[in-house]
């Protein structure tokens, strides 16, 4: 008798497959695992190309206005902060803190560190400006004391 070769197909008694798409509970909850490597095709479409990474390079990270600011303004125009030596020698002769500063140096008080730049500062700014103006400080001193 002649040999047959064994084969993987079931017989007629053998009992029937179930069809493929049927997933068993397990299988359907697990899924495919994510992030798990790279993308397929990552070495030919993935990622930025080189242009577009300089592009992203030379854009400013700065958040913020763009609008420029002009540093210095032009020669013969008046800034509202800008104002004439009489109006700031008025300033200064009207400064509250200044005249109580004043009064405790003539008093004969010590004065903070702080405080006597303050006044000496202010007090210099006060000479000149009147000078500028063309103002005596020595008359208005001597008119006050007689």
């Amino acid at each position: 008798m002649t040999r047959q070769k064994k084969s993987r197909k079931p017989g007629p008694l053998a009992p029937g497959k179930k069809p493929r798409d049927e997933k068993t509970p397990d299988k359907a909850a697990k899924g495919k695992r994510k992030g798990k490597g790279h993308q397929p095709g990552q070495r030919h479409s993935g990622g930025k190309s080189h242009s577009e990474q300089q592009v992203s390079e030379k854009q400013d990270p700065r958040k913020g206005s763009r609008r420029k600011i002009p540093l210095v303004t032009p020669q013969g125009q008046n800034t509202p902060s800008e104002i004439t030596p009489a109006e700031e020698l008025k300033q200064l002769e009207q400064d509250v803190q200044l005249q109580a500063l004043v009064e405790r140096f003539e008093a004969g008080e010590e004065l903070t560190v702080d405080e006597q730049r303050y006044l000496d500062k202010k007090s210099e700014r006060y000479e000149q400006l009147a000078q500028q103006l063309g103002i005596d400080i020595e008359d208005d001193l001597d008119d006050e004391e007689y």
